[in-house]
């Protein structure tokens, strides 16, 4: 069951917090998949460019962990909410956390393509 669809609150303005940082999550993770596919790929055939589509992304994965984070913690204060729905809340702030640590794992696969591409240019100049 889809746990934040597990039950209509009293205040529709609650529902419809939960449902934009579902979307927002959703969008994040997405883009995160993106990002390590792309870094993956870019990796494997030595593509520079790929390699900075990855670097490019990252701000955009940044602001929407900020977005998501704030909205959260806006929730929190404003609404207290407590049991199912404090829970979640605070599994949503974790998983945007683990989805940037992903991300940044998928910029240093990008790095370190771009270094090895700057390395493997410089010995062929030096050979």
């Amino acid at each position: 069951m889809n746990r934040f669809n597990a039950e209509h609150h009293i205040s529709v303005p609650f529902d419809n917090d939960l449902e934009s940082i579902r979307a927002k999550v959703a969008m994040m993770g997405k883009l995160v998949e993106q990002q390590l596919s792309l870094a993956v790929e870019a990796f494997t055939n030595g593509d520079t460019t790929l390699a900075k589509t990855v670097l490019d992304q990252d701000d955009d994965v940044d602001q929407l962990e900020e977005s998501i984070d704030n909205e959260c913690a806006c929730i929190i204060a404003l609404r207290q909410p407590v049991g199912h729905d404090l829970a979640l809340l605070i599994d949503v702030i974790k998983v945007t956390n683990e989805l940037e640590n992903i991300a940044a794992k998928a910029e240093g696969i990008a790095d370190i393509t771009l270094q090895l591409n700057k390395s493997l240019l410089v010995s062929e100049d030096d050979g």
